[in-house]
């Protein structure tokens, strides 16, 4: 029951934050019934006003939400008082099986088409390698990916909103290539899988500097460029990083990998010694969201779940929750398969 309520409170606390700059008085009324969850989960702790936890949302919710009921999410859900990108992740995978759905329709329709028609596995292929590589786009190049399709520019892209550029300029993650919020001093991609990978910035005298490497980081012109939407940001970019290095090296171990086969029956087919094996790509932020997620799998094929290897710690906990569920990390996967093809 704890674990449920705990849930529907960071549900109301994201969307709340999400609230905040289009509709204060919405967002205040969460915030109320936010209160009273809190309460209930910790009674022992004075009781907070929606005002007092719309202050807060600025602040790292480590700092002021116990342990227990955070679910793993660092971070504060807002940032010059628009919602973070940790925010934005948090409502889709607390919502995922909603949101997922809703952006699914879309993919499913390209999907079903790639799957009765002529080379239809290349141009799903095709497809999802311009998802990934293309955070941001200059409307002009998605037309021969998706005019084949018959899907629109909108279908999978935005407008970037104003707040995310500075005097003209984007700031983009050099991982996932994401614009990041230069409204900010503290400047860093809202990603675990790119701060892990050193994106962190700060503004010094007028310029973004690296603050593990010190490099100085480049704006580009926003111009009238487009934006992934966060639900494929999410589900489809952030993954497909992972998913592009383990086909990447496990091929380079002599394995025969093919991505998103047979439209999109696994994220990877790694071939060996006759036997076949499907590959699933995670990056979410709460290893305890995900377990959620991956018990309601129900897999038909042998298939394994990788995580990044900054969530080593919890693969034994996703293992005992999801007790028949294969789950390794990127570097254990890659160990295992490789020594399972190259045995002597």
């Amino acid at each position: 029951m704890d674990t449920q309520r705990s849930e529907y409170l960071l549900r109301l606390l994201s969307k709340a934050a999400s609230q905040c700059e289009s509709d204060r008085g919405a967002a205040l009324l969460l915030l109320r019934e936010a209160q009273a969850h809190l309460w209930r989960l910790s009674p022992d702790e004075p009781l907070s006003s929606a005002m007092q936890l719309e202050r807060q949302l600025s602040l790292p919710l480590e700092s002021w939400l116990p342990e227990s009921v955070r679910f793993d999410y660092t971070g504060p859900l807002l940032a010059s008082g628009i919602s973070t990108q940790t925010c934005n992740e948090m409502l889709l995978e607390l919502d995922v099986h909603q949101l997922w759905e809703e952006i699914q329709s879309i993919v499913r329709e390209v999907r079903d088409l790639c799957q009765v028609i002529s080379k239809g596995d290349e141009l799903y292929r095709r497809f999802r390698r311009f998802l990934i590589e293309n955070a941001v786009i200059d409307p002009v190049r998605a037309a021969s990916v998706f005019i084949p399709l018959g899907r629109d520019l909108d279908d999978f892209y935005e407008p970037i909103p104003e707040h995310l550029a500075h005097n003209g300029k984007l700031y983009q993650c050099p991982e996932c290539r994401w614009p990041m919020n230069p409204q900010r001093r503290e400047v860093q991609c809202d990603s675990a899988w790119c701060r892990e990978k050193s994106s962190l910035y700060r503004w010094m005298q007028g310029r973004l500097i690296n603050v593990v490497t010190d490099q100085v980081l480049e704006g580009e012109a926003a111009g009238k460029r487009h934006m992934l939407k966060s639900a494929l940001w999410k589900y489809t970019l952030l993954p497909g990083l992972l998913e592009l290095q383990l086909a990447e090296k496990l091929s380079k171990h002599g394995l025969d990998v093919t991505l998103w086969p047979d439209v999109d029956r696994s994220d990877l087919r790694v071939t060996y010694g006759g036997m076949t094996l499907d590959i699933d790509a995670k990056v979410w932020i709460s290893p305890r969201a995900l377990g959620a997620y991956l018990e309601s799998m129900r897999p038909t094929t042998m298939r394994w779940f990788v995580i990044p290897d900054y969530q080593q710690a919890h693969v034994p906990w996703l293992r005992s929750v999801c007790p028949g569920l294969q789950v390794f990390t990127q570097s254990e996967c890659i160990k295992e398969l490789t020594t399972r093809a190259n045995p002597f």
